[in-house]
């Protein structure tokens, strides 16, 4: 008998033990509960900068959340008070993250967001930004490559669907980016072995303009741009009757819409050219040789100065007329 109760009390020891490590387990990989900030490069933290994106299945993304429930300082401040918006994919934000765009916004007093996504995002991920926090630009520089659509990326369409469940998730998020900075900063720190080694890429965007800071992102392979003549012909007509609706619905009008493309490999510039006509919007074309992408498809950090300068030169007359007027009726 008492061999018998032994043999009981051990098989509900162990049965007790595998359903708790179970759950143990099964809770751990619930990423939305418990994020982790370990496997993410943290240099790129400083007083203007806050980690958008780390390619870690344990923390992921954290721009669109911030952008959109407005979870970082400073954010919807600087998104409200920007007079160029400048819209598109995660090619805006390596085109325009740049010191000419800094230099030049800085020297002519007007504010202005680099409010580019990654993760696929288009259109709507901007209007609804755009529409919660009630922004009100004088000029939009849209990168369509494409951007105008329907379609709302995954990323954000959790957040859409989640409402304000998810605060949890990425108050966790944010708060682990707080401690991770703190014990990198601090060479003393025990915590340094497991938040501090981390190798995976990723980006960094500064509160007050929305650069994307790319040094821990992909590495360099120098790729020429090129064109190709009939890439997204056949997304046209959606793309501009998509693109129709958002003007309409932002508020700024064509004279002051600008449309551009950063170039990449099989760059899209007929299609680009061609829904600016349509839409009567500002096109903004420069050319520039000798450019070079990190991966086809993003501009390498020189060659998105050299073409942001001299799209910026172009927008000159534009922002003259369209941020100016505004500006003087503030006043």
């Amino acid at each position: 008998m008492n061999r018998i109760d032994s043999h009981q009390r051990y098989a509900i020891v162990f049965v007790s033990l595998f359903v708790l490590i179970g759950s143990m387990v099964f809770v751990f990989k619930r990423t939305d509960l418990f994020p982790w900030i370990g496997a993410c490069h943290a240099g790129g933290y400083d007083e203007e900068h806050y980690m958008a994106y780390c390619h870690s299945t344990r923390y992921g993304d954290y721009e669109h959340y911030a952008l959109f429930k407005g979870s970082e300082p400073k954010v919807i401040d600087a998104l409200q008070a920007a007079e160029v918006l400048f819209l598109g994919n995660s090619n805006t934000q390596y085109a325009f993250s740049t010191q000419a765009a800094s230099t030049y916004f800085a020297n002519t007093g007007i504010s202005h967001y680099v409010m580019g996504f990654g993760n696929g995002a288009m259109s709507p991920v901007a209007q609804t930004i755009i529409e919660t926090h009630q922004l009100n630009p004088s000029v939009l520089v849209v990168n369509a490559d494409p951007f105008f659509s329907t379609e709302i990326n995954g990323t954000f369409q959790v957040l859409l669907d989640a409402g304000d469940s998810n605060r949890v998730q990425y108050d966790r998020k944010r708060r682990l980016q707080q401690w991770q900075q703190s014990v990198c900063a601090d060479e003393h720190s025990s915590w340094q072995s497991w938040l501090c080694q981390g190798s995976a890429e990723t980006l960094y965007r500064n509160r007050s303009n929305g650069h994307w800071k790319t040094d821990f992102y992909r590495e360099d392979l120098k790729i020429p741009v090129s064109v190709a003549d009939t890439a997204l012909l056949d997304e046209l007509n959606d793309a501009t009757q998509s693109a129709r609706q958002f003007i309409e619905a932002v508020g700024v009008p064509a004279e002051c819409t600008v449309i551009t493309v950063s170039p990449r490999t099989r760059t899209p510039k007929a299609f680009a050219q061609q829904l600016a006509s349509d839409l009567g919007a500002v096109s903004v074309f420069p050319d520039v040789e000798g450019l070079l992408t990190i991966d086809h498809s993003h501009l390498n950090y020189l060659s998105a100065e050299r073409w942001s300068t001299a799209v910026l030169a172009e927008l000159d007359p534009v922002i003259e007329s369209c941020v100016k007027p505004v500006v003087a009726q503030k006043l």
